[in-house]
């Protein structure tokens, strides 16, 4: 009998009750191990195994299935593409299990003595997840910017460069029913120019979770503190908070509003250290093929502000590729 032929005799559907995400992952893993299963993902199988009562799977799909699998699988394969509402609660997830590539431009209004806009073109907390156990997941989330600057003093010039960005590497557990966390270092990054940010590296703690499930609201925050490390003058070192809460509420068909200021707190600062937006936005997310594409427009009101006259609106557009495991 050649390999083909083997393969088509093989590949019969097999029953699959519905069970919890942890034993479908199990059962997925002894699958895998017993070379059942070859080209069908984990998160396909999960899927498939949670939504349906009686799924049919086939065992193997390295040959050609055989008329009476295929079907079946072809169920699971309409079953394994996320919808769109599901692809932007995911998008909005700290610590998701998908890679999310947001592509951010952030236009900052009244910056300078010249009352100028300082563009910020950025990856915002680009997220890819890496499998460590069948129990805990190491989550990368990571922002870079590019800020073009206005003058800063009166006959000053504009600036460019890299701004200090940072890698947040959030422990998390696999499994959760609706709430999910991740704790863990962030490590951040010096400035490519010293009148954009600081030449110095830094790092801190960092903390984040998610409320999520089958209705439309979706809430969380996202929390860390940096301190730079190094030698140099008192006025370059960092000291700074973040927090970022966030809220959103699902229409359907992947549309959905909601908000997620960026508050945030200089504790070295002379002069006011706080720095509030309130404000919020839309967003769409839409497949593209079998991968999903999230647009959002955003604006905040920088309520509460180091210089009462300085930043005091800003404008965010942001194209998310979204790419499910």
């Amino acid at each position: 009998m050649s390999t083909g032929t083997l393969a088509a005799a093989v590949c019969v559907a097999t029953p699959v009750q519905a069970k919890t995400a942890g034993e479908c992952r199990h059962q997925y893993a002894a699958k895998k191990a017993a070379g059942e299963i070859i080209a069908l993902s984990e998160r396909a199988f999960v899927r498939a195994c949670v939504a349906s009562a009686t799924t049919a799977i086939p065992d193997n799909v390295q040959g050609k299935p055989s008329s009476a699998a295929i079907p079946a699988y072809g169920a699971l394969a309409q079953n394994a593409i996320p919808s769109n509402d599901e692809a932007s609660k995911e998008s909005e997830n700290p610590v998701t299990r998908w890679i999310t590539v947001p592509l951010h431009y952030e236009a900052d209004f009244y910056d300078g003595p010249y009352k100028l806009t300082k563009d910020t073109f950025e990856i915002d907390q680009a997220v890819v997840p890496f499998k460590l156990t069948d129990d805990w997941v190491l989550i990368t989330r990571t922002k870079l910017p590019f800020v073009v600057q206005p003058p800063k003093s009166t006959g000053a010039a504009w600036e460019s460069g890299l701004d200090n960005g940072y890698t947040t590497f959030f422990l998390s557990p696999e499994h959760g029913r609706g709430f999910y966390w991740g704790v863990g270092p962030v490590l951040y990054y010096p400035s490519s120019n010293t009148a954009i940010g600081v030449d110095k590296w830094g790092s801190g703690p960092s903390a984040a979770f998610i409320v999520k499930g089958d209705g439309p609201w979706v809430f969380g925050a996202v929390a860390n503190n940096i301190w730079s490390s190094g030698g140099g003058p008192d006025s370059d070192k960092t000291n700074q908070m973040l927090l970022n809460p966030f809220v959103s509420y699902h229409l359907g068909d992947g549309w959905a509003i909601g908000s997620s200021p960026d508050i945030t707190a200089n504790w070295i600062a002379s002069g006011g250290k706080w720095t509030v937006p309130v404000g919020g936005g839309v967003s769409k997310t839409t497949p593209i093929g079998d991968q999903h594409l999230k647009l959002a427009v955003d604006a905040y009101y920088n309520a509460i502000r180091p210089k009462a006259d300085q930043e005091t609106w800003l404008m965010k557009f942001t194209v998310t590729l979204l790419f499910a495991d």
